[in-house]
């Protein structure tokens, strides 16, 4: 009987090492694995730059397709200098304010409108000559239009706003956009950037303004 008692404790103790090399074996087959199929791969939603800028430029096609920020933008009357526009939201410096709007020309067809108008006192001069790519431009604001980028005044001293040209798929733009930040209220300025004798001979305010 006392035989019997041994064999069976045997049995116990071979079987109990058994279940301890099982679960060795488990453990070396888990530490085979990848930790990534135990855990979720954690994907980044971080867009890259490419991403970001072409993001950007489409909302600023937007904005200068539907004339978006005109209604942050008041006509004003001014004593001194007739028409401006005020500033109705807080512009972040950089950031586009409005598109100056009117008939995209070649340098030599502007040129000669500008002739043309010359020989009319009452008509002002609302063209705004620029370069793009080597080759000379200009927009032509003269016509009335609902478009309120035409009416912005010019500063040398004190500008809060800059030219620039930006390049869409099919087209090209002259926009003004904030060369600081623009508060509520603020006229909107800029350089108009003509220095010629005689544009300053007929407007001597553009270098005391």
């Amino acid at each position: 009987m006392l035989g019997n008692v041994v064999e069976q404790k045997n049995k116990g103790r071979r079987k109990s090492r058994k279940s301890n090399g099982d679960r060795k074996k488990n453990e070396l087959s888990i530490t085979n694995h990848k930790i990534t199929e135990f855990f979720p791969v954690r994907r980044s939603n971080r867009k890259s730059a490419k991403e970001v800028e072409k993001e950007k430029l489409d909302e600023l096609a937007k904005l200068i397709y539907t004339a978006g920020n005109e209604k942050y933008l008041g006509v004003h009357y001014f004593p001194e200098k007739g028409r401006g526009i005020l500033s109705l939201k807080r512009f972040a410096r950089n950031e586009f304010v409005v598109e100056y709007k009117g008939d995209l020309l070649d340098y030599n067809t502007a040129k000669r409108r500008e002739q043309e108008y010359s020989r009319n006192a009452e008509v002002g001069s609302y063209m705004y000559f620029f370069k793009r790519n080597g080759q000379g431009y200009c927009i032509d604001a003269t016509e009335e239009t609902p478009y309120k980028g035409r009416l912005i005044n010019h500063s040398i001293l004190r500008p809060n706003l800059k030219t620039k040209v930006v390049e869409l798929p099919n087209s090209f733009h002259l926009v003004l956009v904030a060369k600081r930040d623009i508060e509520i209220d603020e006229e909107l300025l800029y350089d108009y950037g003509d220095r010629t004798p005689l544009t300053v001979a007929k407007n001597p305010w553009l270098l005391n303004s």
